[in-house]
């Protein structure tokens, strides 16, 4: 028979079960919640910077990207007449496209994007990269005035020059620095050819955005229309 005394031994049982389940769970905490027994408080998540992006060397390959071709040029002036790119192992194709000789002995690769539109106007863009900034700067320091570049000019040295092409042509140039690289701009037209005032440094800007999209690792991009 099950007596009272029965059931007070069996409550005096189950009461000894509890009280050693809650020793243990204190001493261990559960399992799933770590040995403190409670969550780890969640902040909000930490976004880090992103790292800032490396200027990359513009190689010959790299260098023939970054220079504009056929779409980016301005319509009027469209027509291709080169667009090539060389290392610098051949020092005599460097002079040759009007380098001097102290910066082809230095450059990694040169290149040339010339345009026209067969009546009365061209476009010539002359490119050569250096292996870095410093380097570059110490080759050119760009004095160009207000006059020459306007305000807020692209590129980090710039300068402007006037040129005397002969035979009825005329032009203005534009030689700027753009981290590791620098560019020669010309365009030249024929006298009382109608050419826009800001052509020549729309073009500029252009150049020294292309080259700044291929220093990043971009593909060149940049245009005037």
């Amino acid at each position: 028979m099950y007596t009272n005394r029965h059931r007070v031994r069996a409550r005096a049982g189950v009461a000894s079960l509890v009280m050693v389940l809650a020793a243990v769970t204190m001493t261990t905490g559960c399992g799933s919640q770590g040995g403190s027994g409670t969550l780890p408080a969640e902040g909000p998540a930490k976004k880090s910077a992103p790292p800032r992006l490396a200027e990359m060397i513009l190689d010959t390959a790299r260098l023939e990207r970054a220079l504009p071709e056929q779409f980016s040029v301005p319509a009027e002036v469209s027509q291709p007449r080169n667009r090539k790119a060389w290392d610098s192992d051949n020092a005599a194709i460097c002079r040759s496209e009007e380098w001097p000789a102290s910066w082809c002995s230095e450059a990694v690769a040169l290149g040339i994007a010339a345009y026209t539109n067969m009546q009365d106007q061209e476009l010539s863009v002359r490119l050569i990269s250096f292996r870095t900034p410093g380097q570059a700067a110490a080759l050119f320091t760009g004095k160009g005035t207000e006059d020459e570049v306007g305000k807020n000019p692209p590129g980090d040295q710039i300068d402007g020059f006037e040129i005397s092409a002969g035979q009825g042509w005329q032009g203005r140039g534009i030689d700027v620095r753009q981290g590791a690289v620098i560019a020669s701009i010309k365009y030249t037209w024929r006298q009382g050819a109608s050419v826009p005032s800001d052509r020549l440094m729309s073009v500029t800007r252009m150049t020294v955005e292309r080259i700044k999209q291929a220093q990043h690792g971009e593909t060149p991009t940049a245009s005037t229309r």
